[in-house]
């Protein structure tokens, strides 16, 4: 009988250890990109889940259906993707410096190239 209880006793420590440890992180994780990308707003620059770096350029909300994004990865080359391909934003493309005033050309954390 005491065997029994701990089997038991032994399967719910593992059952709670493999929710703290494994699962508990990977959902923390999911809820803060859901919360990142429902802040998203025209202008910011995004990373998607397949690797394309794009400026997000409009927000379509349908009736029915996931929520799009429409990214311009280069001048004139538009994307249409939904919310849950963004993985991150990266910027936005109005960046302040800490008094709040824009930051000068080239410090906005661009890489510029100057030389011969």
């Amino acid at each position: 009988m005491a065997a029994m209880w701990s089997v038991i006793f032994y399967t719910g420590l593992a059952v709670a250890a493999f929710y703290f440890i494994l699962l508990q992180p990977v959902l923390k994780e999911k809820k803060e990109q859901r919360k990142a990308v429902a802040q998203l707003k025209i202008g910011d620059e995004v990373i998607t889940t397949g690797g394309l770096i794009g400026e997000v350029k409009d927000v379509v909300v349908p009736a029915e259906g996931p929520t799009e994004i429409i990214l311009e990865l280069a001048p004139g080359v538009r994307v249409r993707a939904v919310t849950e391909a963004i993985s991150r934003r990266l910027s936005t493309l109005e960046t302040t410096d800490t008094e709040g005033k824009p930051a000068p050309e080239g410090q906005a954390g661009e890489v510029t190239h100057s030389g011969a």
